[in-house]
Formats: structure tokens, sequence, C-alpha cells
């Protein structure tokens, strides 16, 4: 019997009390057993054994009802960048973003860089960059500040190339820039002096 217990916790990595079990015994017994062989006692790496249904019914049962450990409070402000951290293709360390005092700000100008068709033209020297020429670009913190006060789609931030890229534009910083989502539609393939004029072409009479 020793010989079968050490099997199956040195080789299939079984609990004690998955053992105990394929061999009658209650764990306790196991654990004695183990110890008499020399053996390391530890949870690292054990297989456990699978729930059956009637578990998963009643850890479903017990769940009703529970209130989440967050519910109702904030996250301590560290956890909140460790979070976006794991969000973050590039090699950056949380020292790197904690710089940044307003976490929603950086949110917004991470989103900006989520698609692939974007993040492909950066790499973690770029991205660092980007990070610290916009987070105090005044253009973007105006139209951040309008976003959070309208909430409207229309005033979200969004990554516009002054130079548009069918026009001969790169992805290089000094070619980019934070105007509304509705301005960037508009906008389409035009420079900023093209897209000024056509503003006040068509839409003068509203101002």
């Amino acid at each position: 019997m020793n010989e079968e217990i050490k099997r199956l916790y040195t080789e299939e990595k079984y609990t004690l009390r998955r053992i105990g079990k394929i061999i009658g015994k209650d764990h306790h017994f196991v654990k004695r057993r183990l110890q008499e062989m020399g053996i390391e006692i530890t949870q690292k790496d054990r297989k456990h054994e699978p729930f059956t249904e009637e578990h998963k019914r009643k850890i479903s049962e017990k769940a009703k009802g529970r209130v989440g450990t967050w519910k109702g409070k904030k996250m301590p402000i560290e956890s909140n960048y460790k979070n976006m951290l794991t969000h973050i293709q590039w090699d950056v360390d949380l020292t790197f973003l904690m710089q940044f005092n307003d976490i929603e700000k950086l949110k917004c100008l991470n989103r900006m860089l989520s698609r692939d068709r974007v993040s492909a033209h950066f790499d973690t020297e770029k991205y660092k960059l980007f990070i610290e020429k916009f987070y105090n670009d005044e253009k973007f913190n105006k139209q951040f500040e309008c976003y959070l006060s309208s909430g409207s789609k229309w005033d979200m931030p969004s990554l516009d190339h002054i130079i548009p890229l069918s026009k001969g534009g790169t992805w290089d910083l000094d070619n980019l820039q934070i105007i509304s989502w509705f301005e960037n539609r508009a906008k389409c393939d035009m420079n900023n002096e093209e897209f000024e004029e056509t503003i006040h072409k068509y839409f003068k009479k509203y101002f």
C-alpha cells in the first residue's frame, strides 16, 4: 500500500484526500505514511478531485446573494494600475504607469492604442513617449474634459493623423493629434488646413 500511496502522490500528484478515497483511508493516514517514507508534504501542483454536479450545485446555492468583496468599495489605487498593466502589451513597469495620477486619462490614452492596426506601429519606447506627450497635451486634456462633461460618444477623444496616411502621413508622434470622435470622422482624409477650410465653407452659418 505504501508504494501505491507514494506513486499517487509523487507521480500522479493527487491530493491527500483524493488518495485517501482511492485506498479507502482518511487523509491523515495518507499523510502519516508519506511522512514515514520521508516524502515532503506540499500543496503545490496537486490534482484535486473534479467537482461533481451536486457539488457545483451546492456551491452555486451558497453563492446566491453573496456580496462581492469589492462591491460598494473602491479598489486600492495600486490595484487599478496593476490591472491596467495586465492589459498593456508593451514591456512597461508599474512605476512608469503610477507616475500619471489620473488613471482615467491613462485609460483613455491606452484605449486609443488597443486596436491591432494601431498598436502595430508602436514599440515599448514609442508607447512611453506617446503617454508622456499626450497625458499633458493641452488639446487632449480639453477634449477629455469635454467628453467627461457630456458623456457623448461624439466628444470621445480620438487619435488622428495631422497629415493623413493616404497623403503620405506617418505614425510619427509629431504627426499625431487627439481630436473628438466626431471631428475625426468628418475630417476623413483631409489635413488640418483643408478641414478648417471645409468647416468654414459649409458650416459657417452655424457659428
